[in-house]
């Protein structure tokens, strides 16, 4: 005799799964210790990444993790910033067919991501600088800050 789970705690089951696809994550790197690139200019890199879900392992259903449709989503994020010059450093793309068969056979948990290095623009680079020398300062203010209550005097 075959056991099925309950249909409530399937779906309990599969809603997280649902809810973490077609889901879009944008990451960029700003702090290079005053390094520049080839060109002498600072640059910053952007990581795209696309979660999804795949139909019969290839149809694309929720979250398009194409090529195409992660350099669109991770250019439209930089042209916003009013940057030109980029290069595309690395793209990944993986399909999960094999993890849970025969059920991801029929919808496949699929993930796309692409980093491009781009020459910020001067409005961006003014706002990481600006937004870094906040940081900094937080920083120093924390560390001014009295932390007696955190380790406790052994001589007392």
């Amino acid at each position: 005799m075959v056991r099925t789970m309950p249909s409530p705690l399937r779906r309990l089951f599969l809603l997280p799964w649902l809810a973490a696809t077609a889901c879009t994550f944008h990451s960029t790197a700003t702090h290079w210790n005053g390094r520049h690139g080839l060109d002498g200019k600072p640059v910053f890199v952007t990581t795209t990444t696309i979660y999804g879900i795949n139909l019969l392992v290839l149809l694309p259903f929720w979250g398009d993790t194409r090529v195409d449709n992660l350099v669109d989503e991770a250019t439209a994020k930089i042209a916003a910033s009013d940057s030109n010059t980029l290069r595309v450093v690395e793209t990944e793309s993986a399909n999960y067919w094999y993890a849970i068969p025969p059920l991801t056979w029929f919808v496949a948990p699929v993930m796309g991501s692409v980093s491009i290095e781009y020459t910020p623009s001067g409005k961006a680079l003014a706002d990481a600088q600006a937004l870094a020398k906040l940081q900094d300062q937080r920083a120093a203010e924390r560390r001014e800050q009295d932390q007696s209550h955190v380790i406790p005097d052994a001589r007392r």
